[in-house]
């Protein structure tokens, strides 16, 4: 019996076929959560799921159609998405071909900005104490924008009005859409592997906060704050303002005030320079003038109208100062032999000599002096010393006596 049979292929391309003629699913929008969200490089092929709390569908958004976003989809957010459904045979899997994709109301975007720009402060990549100087004195500008942007001719019409001669390095990027962020970031570490700019300006023009989206992205955030040379932030209009302005060292209200804030006015700061000189020219010849005052009033003076008469006068002055130290020394050197020969005469009236000469005699017994009757005994040699002889006796007899 011959049985009728489809193969899985042809079951697959025929579900595909009635959701293609499907007034619903041939052209739908569809609300919902990104998760899952990857973006292939190589192809420029986006992948990703939409869900709620009822589902999930699985989605894909080829190059050819992602070139146009303004913004750059993130898990967590939530949009529209506009497309067909539509099968994948090999798989017999059907997902939402989107041709076009928009955050679900404002309120959405900003909440999610909101979040990443609290989780970026938390990395450090807003700290004000890691922020670069602006050199005061720049000559190489490097700017990170579209060639085709009305603020990149703004820029290098300042640039060149205020620094003439100032040199430009242009690295092109795109400002919006899904490979916006990527470009920015590349063209940002391009100029610093460079490494001739000395200060670079990052923007565009302004317009609604879908076409900004690519300087809210984290990937610029982290090129801006890992940069070596300082960066000037300069997106949209003033009222304008993206996680990149929170990353940069220097935050300009438009691409023209970042111009500005970039180099110094050559005019003014050659009128700068002029004034400095004719003040330095002042300052010098009031200098020169009062040396010169001081200098007549010196000359004027005694010691250069006679010299040798002022010679004269101090070397009399010091003729008489030596005289007066001669007579000095020679008084005291008087005085002092006087005083000399009265302390002389005491010290001789005290001398044992003088006592012996009067009768009395000192008496030792070896090395030792007696002075008490207890220090000999009988038949002791002992040594008489008297002033004009020294006599040797022995003690043949002792009788002790109180004096007093």
């Amino acid at each position: 019996m011959k049985v009728n049979y489809l193969s899985v292929g042809q079951i697959n391309n025929y579900i595909g076929e009635l959701l293609e003629r499907d007034d619903v699913t041939s052209s739908c929008c569809v609300r919902g959560e990104i998760s899952g969200y990857k973006y292939y490089r190589q192809s420029g092929h986006m992948y990703f799921n939409l869900q709620d709390e009822n589902g999930s569908l699985n989605c894909v958004m080829f190059k050819s159609s992602n070139r146009s976003l303004r913004f750059k989809p993130q898990d967590g957010m939530e949009i529209l998405a506009y497309g067909r459904i539509s099968v994948f045979a090999k798989q017999g899997r059907y997902q939402l071909s989107a041709w076009a994709l928009e955050p679900f109301g404002q309120g959405e975007l900003l909440r999610h900005l909101e979040q990443l720009k609290n989780r970026l402060a938390q990395q450090g990549y807003f700290d004000p104490d890691k922020k670069k100087s602006i050199p005061k004195l720049v000559n190489s500008v490097g700017i990170v924008t579209s060639r085709e942007g009305a603020a990149l001719r703004d820029m290098l019409r300042i640039l060149q009005q205020r620094h003439p001669k100032v040199q430009i390095i242009i690295a092109h990027s795109a400002v919006q859409g899904v490979d916006a962020p990527s470009e920015i970031a590349e063209a940002i570490r391009r100029l610093n592997r460079q490494d001739k700019a000395e200060v670079i300006l990052v923007g565009r023009g302004g317009g609604p906060l879908e076409d900004l989206m690519a300087f809210n992205s984290e990937e610029v955030v982290q090129a801006i704050y890992e940069s070596k040379i300082p960066i000037i932030s300069a997106v949209g209009h003033e009222v304008d303002f993206t996680l990149a302005d929170l990353a940069a060292d220097e935050r300009a209200a438009t691409p023209t005030q970042a111009a500005q804030l970039a180099v110094p006015d050559s005019m003014r700061l050659e009128e700068d320079i002029l004034s400095c000189r004719r003040r330095m020219t002042r300052v010098m010849e009031r200098m020169i003038t009062e040396h010169r005052q001081w200098l007549d009033h010196l000359t004027g003076r005694a010691v250069w109208r006679d010299p040798l008469g002022i010679i004269n006068v101090y070397q009399e002055k010091m003729r008489n100062t030596e005289r007066n130290l001669s007579r000095a020394m020679a008084e005291t050197i008087r005085s002092g032999w006087f005083s000399l020969m009265i302390q002389m005469n005491k010290l001789d009236n005290l001398s044992p000599l003088k006592t012996m000469q009067r009768g009395y005699a000192l008496v030792e017994k070896g090395r030792s002096l007696i002075v008490s009757g207890e220090q000999i005994e009988i038949k002791d040699r002992l040594n008489i010393v008297l002033s004009d002889a020294d006599v040797q006796v022995e003690v043949i007899g002792k009788e002790e006596v109180k004096r007093w």
